[in-house]
């Protein structure tokens, strides 16, 4: 008997929800599924953005980690290519449409390289000590 009533009230609950579901008008869930996909997309696309902008800063690091093994092996010629490198990729960083928080760091550590690019150009030495902290600042700026 205890398992009817339970029953009973499951089959009135139930019928109850779906009225009230029923009385809402169409425009009220076509509203709701295109708020749905407009969010879907806006958080795709921001997954993609900030994903390329990750592969951009790894894709720098790479290269002022190989121009500090090009400055090992005597080979500055290398070295100051591999720079210019690092440069295009944090340039693409900082050309995307959406402004990102770390923008202005990008841009002064995109400086610090260029400046170590044109020391190397003109035959100065470059310590591996500014080129370590150039790596840590990238290190930085992707764990953020």
């Amino acid at each position: 008997m205890l398992r009817f009533i339970g029953l009973l009230v499951l089959l009135v609950i139930s019928f109850g929800f779906g009225y009230l579901w029923g009385k809402q008008p169409t425009n009220n869930l076509e509203q709701t599924v295109k708020d749905f996909s407009r969010n879907m997309v806006d958080t795709t696309l921001g997954m993609e953005r900030d994903f390329h902008r990750r592969q951009s800063l790894v894709d720098a690091k790479a290269r002022v980690i190989q121009a500090k093994a090009e400055l090992f092996n005597k080979n500055t010629i290398e070295a100051a290519k591999e720079l210019a490198e690092a440069v295009k990729s944090l340039e693409t960083v900082t050309r995307g449409g959406r402004p990102i928080d770390p923008q202005a760091q990008v841009r002064e550590l995109t400086g610090k390289i260029k400046e170590l690019r044109l020391e190397l150009s003109l035959g100065r030495k470059v310590s591996f000590v500014k080129l370590d902290e150039v790596q840590k600042e990238l290190d930085g700026l992707l764990h953020k």
